[in-house]
């Protein structure tokens, strides 16, 4: 993997990543299940084994790594797609307004990056005071988060525009953030699901049963729950890792630290809601308030071990590689004859 190079830095550790989740689905479909009679999709007629070879291999190449369609999907994780939006037409405007907020956002987070000194240097993310410091850390994630639903957006409206897709094929890709309120949820439902199935289910023995058929749920002993939400955060931090030795072979590891925090945010959560419960707490608002200042509290503290050795690799590995120049800058100057990144770069250096 350390010679799968894409000339930009970011662009190596994406490929990475996706590298890393490509060994994972290795791993589901040739060792933990057997996808042509465990998984169903709504359209098939017969069971995939009795198709011809042809269409077995493109029955597999079709499956969504989110379940969307197939016996497999967690309905909770994918968000239900808006009524409004179920006609082609409203969906591929909809989207098409995604691409370009998505597009100049950013747009926005490059010009930060080239403006800022410290993100062309090997200095401390927290360097420049506390307050800065975050906003250094939520830049590079707002960076992560855009360029995840700028493609998935711009995909969309390329498949559903030309009918090869259906719209509810498509629904978002994250989901509210009004849902974010503890560490369990913000992972389990506001961040991406697009490889949920490859880091959680079939890692359980009785996740490979169809889904449509309805059971009586119960609940689950925590000590079971604790496992999987380990091991989907062990295969995050492998994910992840596989992009740190493609962005660069002799900085690895910074990844995974990040990940293996996760399940004891989750278990430090789970432990107060408990106490809460057992002392007759009930739930009020003030308590989702509480929530949410916990989340972005947990999650600001353990991203900047990885957000810090992600951006250190990234200059080790294009040392000297600068930011190029951005379309925001283009408009103002062609318009206002200003040079934007002046005077954002006066900010940090006045």
């Amino acid at each position: 993997m350390s010679i799968s190079h894409t000339g930009t830095a970011y662009h190596d550790y994406a490929l990475g990543c996706i590298l890393g989740v490509s060994r994972l689905d290795a791993i589901r479909f040739l060792l933990l299940t057997r996808p042509l009679e465990e998984y169903r999709h709504e359209t098939d007629k017969v069971p995939a084994y009795q198709l011809p070879y042809i269409k077995r291999f493109f029955w597999l190449m079709s499956i969504s790594p989110r379940g969307i369609g197939w016996s497999f999907k967690a309905n909770h994780s994918v968000p239900p797609l808006e009524p409004y939006h179920l006609t082609r037409r409203a969906f591929v405007l909809s989207q098409s307004y995604r691409v370009l907020v998505y597009f100049f956002l950013l747009e926005a987070v490059q010009l930060y990056f080239r403006c800022n000194p410290v993100f062309s240097s090997e200095e401390s993310l927290l360097s420049q005071g506390y307050f800065l410091g975050w906003i250094n850390i939520t830049v590079l994630l707002c960076r992560i988060y855009a360029e995840n639903n700028w493609i998935y957006s711009l995909v969309a409206v390329i498949a559903v525009g030309t009918t090869l897709h259906e719209p509810r094929s498509w629904p978002a890709p994250s989901g509210q953030w009004k849902d974010a309120y503890t560490i369990r949820r913000f992972w389990g439902r506001t961040w991406h699901q697009f490889h949920r199935h490859s880091k959680c289910r079939p890692w359980d023995n009785a996740s490979s049963s169809d889904s449509s058929v309805v059971k009586v749920k119960e609940r689950e002993p925590w000590v079971k729950s604790y496992i999987r939400l380990c091991n989907a955060f062990l295969c995050s931090a492998f994910m992840h890792t596989c992009g740190d030795v493609v962005n660069h072979s002799n900085v690895i590891g910074f990844s995974t630290l990040f990940f293996l925090l996760q399940p004891v945010g989750v278990l430090i959560e789970d432990a107060v809601m408990e106490g809460g419960k057992r002392i007759g707490l009930r739930r009020r608002g003030w308590m989702k308030v509480v929530g949410y200042l916990w989340v972005f509290l947990w999650i600001s503290y353990s991203t900047r071990f990885w957000t810090q050795g992600l951006k250190n690799a990234m200059h080790s590995a294009y040392p000297g590689d600068e930011v190029k120049v951005t379309t925001l800058e283009r408009v103002t100057n062609k318009l206002f004859r200003t040079d934007l990144a002046a005077k954002i770069r006066s900010w940090f250096v006045g």
